[in-house]
């Protein structure tokens, strides 16, 4: 993709746009904003370092290409939430007026390159108006450990006398404890050994991410006419009793021709984060043994026919725990195509949210099945519009988006979502209705670190006000995370690589702790390859590894693995489910035991855990909830276990839809299930079974 740079002359900046490069991507231009009184230095921006940005001047000789530039105010910083929205005379709209001029000298611009590392602010801001104008976000540093990206960006820099291309970044601006001005100017060579020990002593970051130093990069593998030499430095040290020193160097452009073949042998050098780290290769070689071991499953029939089923059903509405889950939306207009039945199911979810005066800013997660996997772009098209995050703030909800050939006769989707019941909806001044209530992780840009939204859905989503952390994550099937292409075709690493993003996820949010996991599967043969990759992830490779002592024990008994007809880029798996930080606020409980009320209540709960391959206790004042997963292969077992009156639940029952023929009539009249109609279902341990569900009680 051609992609413009944003350059504040900083090593982040520059370093990403080495990796754009990398990654097979091509610079047409760079993009800057500096301050309106272009004698100022620091405008203490919450979003961009504008310290030196008369260097950055001199870019456009030294790379020969275009440099576009807009000014920007003191205290621009409007809107300093974390999810941004649109706001007036927010510094925000200052980039997105610098990236429209871009766009518009260079019409078929389609990324822009950002150097973010830990800063969510700076991600969600650049993505917002990326989003707004249709352009892509390249932030290859995103999420990096800071060691290592430091280490590597040394390696890719200048040392001594050194007459190459390589990166040249200076400090010159320093704000943390042990650095001073004696440490201006330095290189990130000769700065390392003093940020590693300051890290180590006062937890300094090593890469600046607390705004601990700024550097400006006086040459880079991309400044293919010419380098920056420095004329002379200036200390300020005004605002030394602050623990504050600011260096202002004064440069001049020296001409220095650099071939292209020169550029692309120092840009090829870098060093890029592996698909699998070293833990997760082990997991892979464990995986492998343990299903060389293993009596593979037949494979599918080619040609699966079954006859359609026809069911009357209907929405089912369940209220549990302030969420309210509206279940079972299928379109009633089955005669129509994709984009008609679309719009009815939505205009049915419409009415639902209406009749309880909630929005779709409510809405937290999805859950969306397709007759055909083909009609996935025309969904999302109106899914799209239907959560425009322009129009019900920055989180749209979390989503697992798989193809069912087994959904009811005529109905070409499903869907299913779960409603935050409890929230109050501010209106901001440009009609944007946010829910405060909600947060998330809705990473839109490309990175190394996992894959971005292929759709208008966050990573994860959960409630702010909920100290369990209860977190719901999307779907996760084995895209590389840089490229966004489907580079593994076999079944050991899409099941590992899949699972690596649903653990990234796990990690980003701190909510290590599995509640609920359901891996929809392509082929029925992979299913040993998949319930091997969940036990030793879960325990076992704390006994194979020391990499993965650390990892705290998840739940095996938790995992439904569906068998559907297709997932979407063709994936043979996908891992999604719920976790949360911790199961049990201690400070916050009046009552460890948790007693309930009701015999007829107890007794059927207790009958239920006792046949369950996983419970969850997940408790706190406010609200006590347990995560069960359970699988039976008699009629009667789940009539019994969904109609119990004493018993207040939601059910996911996952199932073929001819295995409700004989109790659909009852079945169909309970409200709290959420029916996903698969292939087939398989327990932790690759058994088949007649139904699986996950019960929330």
């Amino acid at each position: 993709m051609k992609f413009v740079a944003l350059v504040s002359g900083g090593k982040d900046s520059c370093y990403n746009v080495l990796h754009c490069i990398k990654n097979g991507h091509e610079l047409v231009a760079l993009a800057n904003l500096h301050p309106e009184d272009t004698n100022e230095q620091e405008l203490d921006s919450f979003m961009f370092q504008t310290v030196g940005h008369d260097v950055v001047s001199y870019y456009d000789q030294c790379t020969g290409l275009p440099l576009f530039r807009h000014s920007i105010k003191l205290q621009g910083s409007k809107n300093v939430n974390l999810n941004y929205v649109k706001t007036e005379n927010d510094e925000i709209e200052d980039l997105l007026e610098l990236l429209l001029e871009v766009k518009d000298a260079i019409p078929d611009l389609e990324a822009v390159s950002v150097g973010a590392i830990l800063s969510s602010y700076q991600r969600t801001r650049v993505e917002d108006v990326c989003s707004r104008i249709g352009l892509t976000v390249l932030s290859y540093l995103w999420q990096r450990d800071q060691l290592e990206l430091m280490t590597e960006m040394c390696l890719a820099s200048k040392t001594k006398d050194d007459t190459t291309a390589n990166m040249d970044a200076r400090l010159i601006k320093l704000a943390a404890i042990g650095l001073d001005e004696t440490h201006l100017f330095k290189s990130l060579p000769e700065a390392f050994p003093t940020l590693k020990k300051l890290n180590s002593m006062y937890d300094v970051h090593i890469c600046g991410e607390g705004g601990e130093f700024e550097t400006m990069v006086l040459d880079a593998p991309f400044f293919h006419k010419g380098l920056l030499e420095i004329k002379s430095k200036k200390i300020n040290s005004s605002d030394r009793s602050c623990g504050v020193y600011n260096g202002r160097l004064e440069v001049s452009f020296k001409e220095r021709p650099l071939t292209k073949e020169d550029s692309e042998t120092l840009i090829n050098s870098l060093i890029t984060p592996p698909y699998l780290p070293d833990m997760w290769q082990e997991l892979i070689e464990a995986v492998t043994i343990e299903v060389t071991n293993t009596t593979s499953c037949p494979k599918k029939d080619s040609v699966n026919i079954v006859e359609p089923v026809k069911l009357n059903v209907k929405a089912s509405t369940n209220i549990l725990n302030g969420l309210l889950y509206i279940s079972n939306l299928f379109p009633q207009n089955i005669e129509e195509d994709i984009e008609r039945q679309v719009e009815n199911v939505f205009n049915q979810l419409d009415s639902i949210l209406g009749e309880k005066t909630y929005s779709r800013a409510q809405v937290l997660n999805s859950s969306l099945y397709l007759f055909n996997m083909s009609d996935f772009s025309k969904v999302n098209k109106i899914y799209n519009n239907y959560f425009d995050i322009q129009k019900f703030g920055p989180l749209p909800p979390s989503r697992a988006c798989v193809g069912s050939k087994e959904l009811p006769e005529g109905c070409l989707l499903q869907l299913s979502v779960i409603v935050d019941a409890s929230c109050d909806i501010t209106t901001l001044p440009n009609g944007i209705k946010v829910n405060n209530n909600k947060d998330g992780l809705h990473v839109q840009g490309r990175s190394y670190w996992a894959p971005c939204n292929i759709g208008p859905y966050s990573q994860a989503i959960w409630k702010s006000t909920d100290r369990n952390k209860v977190s719901y994550i999307s779907g996760q099937i084995a895209l590389d995370p840089a490229s966004m292409e489907m580079n593994f075709h076999d079944p050991l690493h899409q099941s590992v690589l899949s699972l690596k993003h649903f653990d990234t996820l796990k990690n980003t949010i701190d909510a290590k702790r599995s509640l609920s996991m359901t891996c929809f599967i392509s082929e029925k043969s992979i299913v040993p390859v998949i319930t091997s990759t969940w036990s030793l992830y879960c325990s076992d490779m704390a006994y194979e590894s020391e990499l993965w002592m650390s990892k705290e024990d998840d739940p095996k008994g938790c995992l439904i693995i569906a068998e559907v007809s297709e997932l979407p880029r063709n994936a043979l798996c996908e891992w999604g489910g719920i976790s949360c930080n911790t199961a049990t606020i201690e400070d916050d409980i009046d009552d460890i035991d948790d007693i309930e009320t009701g015999t007829e209540y107890l007794s059927l709960k207790n009958e239920i855990l006792s046949v369950a391959t996983s419970h969850t206790k997940v408790i706190t004042n406010e609200h006590r909830r347990t995560f069960v997963t359970i699988f039976l292969d008699s009629d009667d077992e789940v009539i019994t276990l969904l109609s119990s009156g004493g018993m207040k639940c939601q059910a996911s029952l996952y199932c073929h839809p001819s295995s409700i023929s004989r109790i659909a009539s009852s079945l169909l009249k309970l409200n709290g299930v959420n029916l996903n109609f698969v292939t087939a279902v398989y327990n932790y341990k690759g058994k088949e079974h007649k139904f699986g569900i996950h019960l929330i009680m």
